[in-house]
C-alpha cells in the first residue's frame, strides 16, 4: 500500500494533528496508526432511474470520533495520489487538489471540517465516471 512518505513518517512517530478543537465540527478526530491503515473502498452515487454506484479505493487516515463515523473524515485515495474528505451521508467524495500530508498536519482545521462547512481549501467534488465502473444495485 503506498502513501505519501511525509504521511507515513507523521503516522510512524506516533503523532496526532493539533488543532483546536473547540472549532472542529467534528471536535477531536484520532488519526490511525501507520500498521492500522488498510485499503477499503468508498461509494458515490451514480446517475439515474435506477440504483447504482461506484466503488472507489480509498484508505481512512482518521480512526475515531465521538460525533461521526470517523474512518473517512480525511483519507487517502490511492489511485488518485490525493488526500480526500467523504461525506458518509451523502456518498460526496471532496478531493483536496493540491494539499500535501505537510500542508495538512501544519493547518489541519479546514480540511477536517471540510465536509460540514466547505472551507476555503482548494477542494473539488470528485466525480468517479471516468474512472471507475458504474455498479448497477446498492452496495449493501
Amino acid at each position: 500500500m503506498e502513501i505519501e512518505p511525509s504521511l507515513k513518517d507523521f503516522l510512524s512517530s506516533g503523532k496526532q494533528l493539533e488543532y483546536d478543537i473547540s472549532k472542529a465540527e467534528p471536535g477531536y478526530v484520532r488519526l490511525h496508526k501507520l500498521d492500522e491503515l488498510k485499503v477499503d473502498k468508498i461509494w458515490i452515487e451514480g446517475e439515474g432511474d435506477q440504483r447504482c454506484y461506484y466503488e472507489v479505493p480509498t484508505i481512512g487516515i482518521t480512526g475515531e470520533n465521538e460525533y461521526y463515523d470517523p474512518e473517512f473524515i480525511l483519507l487517502w485515495l490511492p489511485n488518485e495520489r490525493k488526500y480526500a474528505a467523504w461525506d458518509s451521508d451523502r456518498w460526496d467524495l471532496f478531493i483536496f487538489e493540491e494539499a500535501t500530508w505537510n500542508d495538512i498536519s501544519k493547518n489541519p482545521l479546514p480540511y477536517i471540517n471540510y465536509q460540514w462547512a466547505l472551507t476555503d481549501v482548494k477542494a473539488s467534488k470528485f466525480d468517479p465516471s471516468n474512472k471507475y465502473d458504474l455498479i448497477i444495485g446498492w452496495p449493501f
